[in-house]
Parts: C-alpha cells; sequence; structure tokens
C-alpha cells in the first residue's frame, strides 16, 4: 500500500531536483573555467582552489538555487492564480485549448504539491545560506535575497491555500464528503 500524498511529492520533486542539480554543475565548471582552469574530468574533483575563490563558486551556486526556486514558485503561483481549475472561465479553458495550451489548467491537488515542492527547496536553499554564512563561506547579498524571497512565497502559498479553503461551499449537516 503506497501512500498517494507521498507519491505525488515525489513525483513533484524530480523537476526541482534534477534543476538543482544542473545548475550545481554547471555553475561551478562556468565558474572553474572563468578562474582559469582547464576543466578535465580526470581531474575536477581534485581541483584546489582558494578560499576566496571557494566563496565565489558557493555563492553564485546558492544564488543560481534562490533564483531557480524563485522561477519555480512563480509559475506555480501563476499557474494556481490564472489557470485553476476551480476558477478558471470557460472562455479562457476554450482559449487554452483552442492553442492547444489545455495542460496549463490544473488541479488543487496537483497545483498545491508542485508549490509545496517548491517551497521546500526554497527553505532549504534559506537554511543552508544561514549556515554558510555563519562559518564565512557565503557572500552576505545571497542570504539576503533568500531572507526576502522565501517568507514573500510562503505569504502567498498561504493566501492561496485559504483562498482555495474559504471557496469551497460549507456542508450541510449530515452531508457525506466522501463515498
Amino acid at each position: 500500500m503506497y501512500s498517494k500524498i507521498l507519491f505525488k511529492l515525489i513525483e513533484e520533486s524530480i523537476l526541482p531536483a534534477f534543476g538543482f542539480l544542473v545548475i550545481k554543475v554547471g555553475v561551478s565548471l562556468s565558474m572553474l573555467y572563468s578562474f582559469g582552469y582547464s576543466i578535465n574530468l580526470s581531474r575536477v574533483f581534485f581541483l584546489e582552489v582558494t578560499r576566496s575563490q571557494y566563496v565565489e563558486i558557493v555563492s553564485n551556486v546558492l544564488l543560481g538555487f534562490a533564483v531557480f526556486s524563485f522561477l519555480g514558485i512563480v509559475y506555480s503561483l501563476i499557474k494556481s492564480l490564472y489557470f485553476h481549475s476551480t476558477h478558471i472561465s470557460p472562455k479562457a479553458t476554450i482559449n487554452l485549448f483552442h492553442f492547444r495550451a489545455g495542460f496549463l489548467i490544473q488541479d488543487s491537488f496537483h497545483l498545491f504539491t508542485q508549490t509545496l515542492i517548491w517551497l521546500l527547496f526554497s527553505y532549504m536553499t534559506l537554511f543552508l545560506s544561514f549556515f554558510l554564512y555563519y562559518l564565512g563561506l557565503l557572500n552576505g547579498y545571497v542570504l539576503i535575497f533568500s531572507l526576502v524571497f522565501t517568507p514573500i512565497a510562503t505569504y502567498f502559498y498561504l493566501l492561496d491555500l485559504e483562498a482555495e479553503l474559504s471557496s469551497d461551499e460549507e456542508l450541510e449537516v449530515g452531508e457525506v464528503i466522501y463515498q
């Protein structure tokens, strides 16, 4: 027996996790290339960098993580505000299907789990930023960006969740939710 919610959360976390992996490798290799290192697969794990170079690499990687989380949450919130199946207009639905963009219309379960995963990755970036800044291995602007963005994104997620929960009609006495 498996949990539908757990399965959905794992399914929704595959794309962000893959994106974070690509950002980590891409930013690290491009920063090393900009420092003048020749990238060779046999030596890539044994490169020696100075502390300032390491701080720049880590700062740019975490900034990439924060921006990627920001874009993912904004995309999810836009979908939940404009393309939510519970409150999209019929005219907008017809137009989306006309342009073969019907995949944008999604239900509450999908939208809320997707946004929750993006928020979890955003909080992971925030806590990692706090820890690395405390150790002196991160520039302050990355921590400030994460510290400003994560609570704002959480606020808008909670607003959307509250609007969806308050829009449900109240049940009559004795009415059954599940059959």
